[in-house]
Parts: structure tokens; C-alpha cells; sequence
């Protein structure tokens, strides 16, 4: 009898361990990295400054690099690797990630900090695309917009923790970003590597992204509200470039605040990015509907514009904090869009990936320029005009594809 209700729940035990599929597994992974490259990038800007004694002309050139090259991997490298099965991909990318992030602290010249941060963001490039187009291999409409929900929930709670981890560990030694950021890189590697090797259904998932040309033709159904969406999510991440890389050092040079205190006001922004998220992910009203798009970026214009009037910290966080939900829309926008419909569901969200860092390199380089060159003030008003230009290009390619018969402007 003893032994009968032990092989019962052993036998338990072996089914819960192989029913174990790929959302348990890149969950958690996409938290670990998020977490990872957030503690290291808002780091880093901290470790220069106090170390180097950088000006924001120079964090804004770090950025745009790091960007860059991160979208010349996606667009030109990760194709070379798409008969790779992607959890092989995910653990080289993450062990290159932790290696060359730890090669940093030895260097004594900035030059070659601005190499390995650049060859960084290039490793970058093999993850998030693979991890995208692997999640959602399978899925459509309500039941993409829900796995997908799950995976912007586990790195956007990355992005909540790590402003205020890279500030906190900042003021106990500049060096610890850096160094915390490599070991989560790492775990995660382990976690792969692990996964692929004992459990059944990862073990045995063989999923590449190989489909010809005739085939993609004959199955794509894709919506073409995906253009007036990734100009969504380019404008976006201009924002968000300027928010990362040029307010952290308007913070301390003007503003006069301390990690901590930068790395809290940055975290709202984080946090309400989730809980957008968590909505959306609930939430159908947004799925091929063109108008919240043009309302959302509207919105985005009117606050980036407040922005330039105060120096309150509470008010920067509250502003922050929408700035945070309305990216979470221009996001999910990009990424619902972008695959709905499409065989090739790593290049679409390589495609994305690539907005959002080209965004990022337009805000961070533009921005610490303006800032260094003029003021805040106007850097604020310069992206203000930015994202209702860009929303005006939304709207007229709405109408180019009605014209063609491809969107119902009713919905």
C-alpha cells in the first residue's frame, strides 16, 4: 500500500513535470534579462559620470551605439541564425550578454567601453526577437493577445525593479550594476540550459522560423494596421530614449537628485507600463482598431509638452507614470499587429525591436545634444513636435490603406 501511494505521486510528480511548457521557461527569462539590461543600463550612465566624468553628449553617443548595433543585429545577424532551434540562441545570447558586460570593469578607457557596450547591444539582438517569435508560434487573435500578456507582464516587471535596483546598488559601489546585471544574465542561461535538457516538451520542441517564399505568400494574412503602429511604437521609444539616457543626467545636474531618488521617479513609469499591460491583456476593444492608436499618441504629444513646464519631482512622476501606460499600448500595438496573421513571427518582431531601438537612438543622441547644447526645456518641446508629426503620418497612411479597401475606418 506504501508503495503504491508513493509510485502515485511520483507518477504525479512526472506528469506536472511534463506537461512544463515553453511559457514556464521564457517567463521567467524574459523577467531575469529585462531586470538585467535595466540594472546595467541606467548603471552604467551612474558609473561613467562618477568614474569617467562623461558629459550627457557622450551617454547619449553611448546609447545610440548600443542601439544601433542592436538593430544591425536584428535586421542583419539573427537572420543567419534562423535555422537555429531558439533556446540554443537564447543561451548563447545570454552567457555572450553576462561575459561582455563583465568585461567593462577592467577597462581604464572610455573608447573601448563605447566597443563592448556596442558589441553588447549586438548579443541583445539574438534574444528578444527569438524569444518573440518562439512564444507566440501558434497562437492568434484572443489567445495571442493573452500569452503575449504574460510575457509583457514578466519584463515589464523587470523594467519596475530595475531603476530602483541599478540606483540602490549605485550608491554602494558604482561597479554593482554592472556586476548584479552579469549574474542575472547568467542565471538565465542556466535556467535555459537546464529547461532544454530535462524537460519533455522543451527537450522536444524543434520549432525554427524556415518558411519559403511561395508558402509565406499563400498563408499571410497580416493586417496592414502594423505600419501605423510601428510609427506608434518608433514615436514611443523616442520618448522613452530621452527618459532612460538624457533625464537621468538632468536629474543630477540640475535637478540635484541622488540614484535612489532618480532610479524612483523612473520606476513609475515602469509600473504603470505593467499594469497596462495586465489590461490590455484582458482586453479586446484595442485589437484592429486604428482610433486608439491615434488617440494614444495624441495623449503621448500633450504630456511630453506638460513635461517641459515643471521641475516638481511628483509632477515628473505622475507624467512619467502615463508616459509608462501609453507605452505599454504603442508596445503591445506594435507586437499584436505585427505578428496577427504572419508566418514569420521572429522577423515581425525583429522589425519591432529595431523601431523601438532607432527610437531610442533618436531620443538619447538628439535629446543629450539639445539638452547639453540649449535646455531640458527645449528638448521636451522638440519631442512634443516630434509625436504629433509622426502622429499626423499615422493618419495619413489610415487613409491611404482605406483607400485601398484594407481598414474599415468605422472600427
Amino acid at each position: 500500500m506504501k508503495y503504491r501511494y508513493i509510485s502515485h505521486r511520483l507518477q504525479l510528480i512526472k506528469s506536472f513535470y511534463s506537461g512544463i511548457g515553453k511559457s514556464a521557461v521564457i517567463y521567467p527569462s524574459a523577467f531575469l534579462v529585462a531586470t538585467g539590461i535595466g540594472i546595467v543600463a541606467l548603471g552604467i550612465i551612474f558609473y561613467l559620470k562618477y568614474v569617467f566624468g562623461v558629459e550627457p553628449s557622450e551617454i547619449g553617443i553611448l546609447s545610440a551605439l548600443w542601439s544601433a548595433f542592436y538593430v544591425a543585429g536584428c535586421l542583419f545577424v539573427r537572420p543567419i541564425f534562423n535555422k537555429i532551434v531558439p533556446r540554443y540562441l537564447l543561451i548563447a545570447s545570454t552567457l555572450i550578454m553576462g561575459i561582455t558586460v563583465l568585461t567593462i570593469l577592467p577597462l581604464k578607457k572610455i573608447i573601448l567601453i563605447y566597443y563592448i557596450y556596442s558589441f553588447w547591444g549586438l548579443t541583445i539582438s539574438l534574444f528578444w526577437p527569438s524569444l518573440n517569435g518562439w512564444l507566440s508560434q501558434g497562437y492568434e487573435g484572443q489567445k495571442l493577445s493573452k500569452i503575449m500578456s504574460g510575457y509583457n507582464f514578466s519584463w515589464s516587471m523587470g523594467t519596475i525593479i530595475s531603476p530602483f535596483l541599478a540606483g540602490f546598488l549605485s550608491s554602494l559601489n558604482k561597479s554593482l550594476p554592472i556586476i548584479v546585471g552579469s549574474i542575472l544574465f547568467f542565471s538565465t542561461a542556466l535556467i535555459l540550459t537546464g529547461a532544454s535538457f530535462s524537460l519533455p516538451k522543451i527537450k522536444n520542441d524543434r520549432w525554427i522560423e524556415v518558411i519559403s517564399r511561395s508558402e509565406a505568400k499563400r498563408i499571410d494574412k497580416s493586417t496592414p494596421l502594423r505600419y501605423p503602429a510601428w510609427i506608434g511604437v518608433f514615436s514611443t521609444y523616442v520618448i522613452i530614449g530621452i527618459i532612460l539616457n538624457v533625464f537621468p543626467m538632468y536629474a543630477i545636474q540640475t535637478l540635484k537628485l541622488d540614484e535612489k531618488s532618480i532610479g524612483l521617479i523612473l520606476q513609475q513609469r515602469a509600473i504603470f507600463a505593467t499594469i497596462g499591460f495586465i489590461i490590455l491583456g484582458k482586453t479586446t476593444f484595442w485589437h484592429f482598431n486604428w482610433v486608439q492608436m491615434i488617440i494614444s499618441q495624441i495623449f503621448l504629444g500633450v504630456v511630453i509638452y506638460l513635461l517641459s513646464f515643471t521641475t516638481s519631482n511628483i509632477t515628473i512622476s505622475i507624467l512619467f507614470a502615463l508616459i509608462g501606460f501609453i507605452t505599454s499600448l504603442s508596445y503591445f500595438n506594435g507586437v499584436f499587429h505585427g505578428v496577427s496573421g504572419s508566418p514569420r513571427r521572429s522577423t515581425r518582431m525583429a522589425i519591432n525591436e529595431s523601431l523601438i531601438s532607432t527610437g531610442q537612438i533618436v531620443g538619447s543622441l538628439s535629446g543629450s545634444i539639445i539638452y547639453e547644447s540649449i535646455s531640458m526645456h527645449i528638448v521636451y518641446l522638440f519631442s512634443s513636435i516630434l509625436v504629433f508629426s509622426l502622429t499626423l503620418a499615422q493618419l495619413m497612411l489610415i487613409y491611404f490603406f482605406y483607400k485601398k479597401g484594407n481598414i474599415n475606418l468605422k472600427k
